[in-house]
Order: C-alpha cells, then structure tokens, then sequence
C-alpha cells in the first residue's frame, strides 16, 4: 500500500481510481496520527515512571547516628562566678532515639545518638561555668551542678515527601551546696520549613542548636546566677 503522497500520484498515474487513491490516502495519514498519538502516550507514561522513581528516592532515607556537640555560650550579662563546681549530667529521656527522618520508610530511618549524650553536655556545660570563673573538677564534696536531659526530640509529618522539621530540647537543672539548692526548667522548641529533607549535616546543625539552646537558658536565669553566685 502507498504511504506517501509521491505514491499516491504514482498509483494515479498507473491507473488507480480517485475513489480508490482518496481513501489509500486517509488511511495512511490516519495512521501516521494513530502513530503519534501512541509515541505521546508512551512518552507521557515514560516520563510519570521517571518522576515516580526520582520521588521515591529522594525520600527514601538513610537511618543516621548524629554526633552532639552543644555550643552554650553564657550570657554576656551573666555574673562572674568562683569557686569549684563538679558538673553531672543524666539522660532520662524516655528513648535512646531522637525521632526518624520521614519519607517513605518512615519506620526504619530513625536518628540516634553517635557519641556519648552525657560526656557532650557536660564539657559543653562545664566550658560554660569555666568561661564564667568557676573551676570544674570531680568530687562530690564540692558544689554540684546536675543537670537533667529530659527530652531531646526530631519529628516530621508523616507523609512521603518532608516539608517540615520540629525541634524539642527541655533540661532541668539542679545547684546544689549542702541543703540548700536551687532548680530551674528551661526548654527550647523550632519549627523548621524545608524544601527538601535536610542532609546529615544540616540535621546535626539544628539538633545541636536546639539542644544548646535549651542548656543556654540555664545561664539566663538570674535565679540560678545568683545561687551559683553564692557557692
């Protein structure tokens, strides 16, 4: 059967009917439509499939072990201490997990701790008390400094695609000198909008942040400051 027009006008010439030639003509363009059509189609479908496989991979994440190193900085208006002081630090969050990183295996991604929780806060603490005056050493004749991590928490919607990070660090904190103490609550939230999970990097960052945070607003308390003050 002619498919072009160049066959067509030689099927004429050789002596096809114009009925006939017309019609061999439809067909052919029809199926020439017929053809584009399927290619479309099966572009289109290719190109749903390849979106489908770059979502699912790009919220497909890894499990990851952050590891903590808070940065407390004291107060610029923070009095000067002396004297020495022995940190403690407790970790009495209910579970060893932070939370899980979302997307589509939302079970399995979880996100722990690398290094040691308690050792972290206590040399950032004990950094903190140093920069104010106070020399950190281990007795348990000396003034105590005990402080509590009670929760310390990464949380994501549960959907496959994460848009959105929130943030928990609360601690308590104990000063104590014989019978006399003093003891303070501090916590510190974030609520963070992503337009992608975020990286190892950017996770360990914001944990980091919050959990220093939450210590940091120990040394703002004036209360505290002042009981430390009398050590």
């Amino acid at each position: 059967m002619p498919n072009t027009r160049a066959d067509m006008v030689k099927a004429l010439r050789s002596g096809g009917g114009e009925e006939t030639i017309y019609l061999r003509m439809m067909n052919a363009e029809t199926a020439g439509v017929t053809g584009m059509v399927r290619r479309l189609v099966f572009l289109k479908e290719l190109f749903a499939s390849l979106l489908l496989v770059g979502v699912l991979s790009g919220c497909a994440l890894s499990p990851q072990n952050v590891t903590l190193a808070p940065d407390v900085k004291p107060a610029a208006s923070s009095v000067k201490l002396s004297g020495p002081i022995t940190v403690t630090v407790y970790d009495e969050r209910l579970t060893p997990w932070l939370g899980t990183r979302g997307g589509v295996y939302n079970d399995s991604n979880r996100i722990g701790v690398a290094n040691n929780l308690q050792d972290a806060v206590r040399t950032s603490v004990e950094r903190a008390l140093q920069e104010l005056g106070m020399q950190t050493v281990s007795s348990s004749e000396s003034p105590q400094f005990q402080i509590y991590i009670d929760t310390l928490s990464y949380r994501v919607p549960t959907s496959s695609y994460v848009s959105k990070v929130d943030l928990k660090a609360s601690v308590r904190v104990i000063a104590r000198e014989g019978s006399e103490f003093y003891q303070g609550g501090y916590a510190a939230e974030d609520n963070r909008r992503v337009l992608k999970a975020p990286s190892d990097e950017e996770n360990a960052q914001m944990i980091n942040d919050i959990l220093s945070k939450a210590i940091g607003r120990a040394f703002e308390d004036p209360g505290l400051m002042r009981f430390m003050a009398r050590l």
